[in-house]
């Protein structure tokens, strides 16, 4: 087995903040300043500008409430899955599962999350699908190893060129 630096930084800081989690009042301010980032490539953006099919990605927790389960969102490490749902979605099948943020607006409008029509009548070409996952979540490990890739075979197979990240 491969040495994974950045899941034994992790392994080593979930225990204290499991327990400083657990609470009825989460006690973030005591575990966030200590979680460990991963090291992230930081390549400026050299692809085309033309001809662009542009894949719209969301930590907003959006997910098809008719065909989809919502996130784990109640969960104290997060959910680290992913949805992908259809780009032309009518909005009033889209929910949102994610507690670490008001979702009022979102649910008003999902345009402010997932800002599908902006985009186009900015003349940009969508891909089929918008990826989604929601933003809080703690297992980093599983996120970098198995859903980002998924997510990525998703994009991929949408032949977008580029994406519109919308962190929430």
């Amino acid at each position: 087995m491969i040495r994974n630096e950045y899941r034994e930084r992790w392994a080593r800081w979930i225990p204290s903040a499991l327990e400083a989690l657990a609470g009825d009042a989460p006690d973030f301010p005591a575990v966030m300043p200590a979680f460990p980032l991963p090291d992230i490539d930081r390549t400026a953006f050299t692809g085309p500008r033309s001809d662009l099919r542009v894949a719209l990605v969301s930590s907003s927790g959006a997910y098809d409430m008719c065909t989809q389960a919502p996130f784990a969102s109640r969960s104290i490490v997060g959910d680290a899955s992913h949805r992908s749902i259809e780009s032309a979605l009518p909005a009033d099948r889209i929910a949102f599962a994610h507690e670490h943020y008001d979702r009022s607006a979102a649910l008003r409008d999902a345009e402010c999350v997932l800002p599908r029509e902006a985009l186009r009548r900015a003349g940009v070409t969508l891909t089929p699908h918008i990826v989604s996952w929601s933003g809080y979540l703690l297992d980093w490990p599983t996120f970098l190893e198995a859903t980002i890739p998924q997510m990525l075979a998703r994009v991929r197979a949408d032949d977008a060129n580029a994406a519109v990240i919308v962190p929430i």
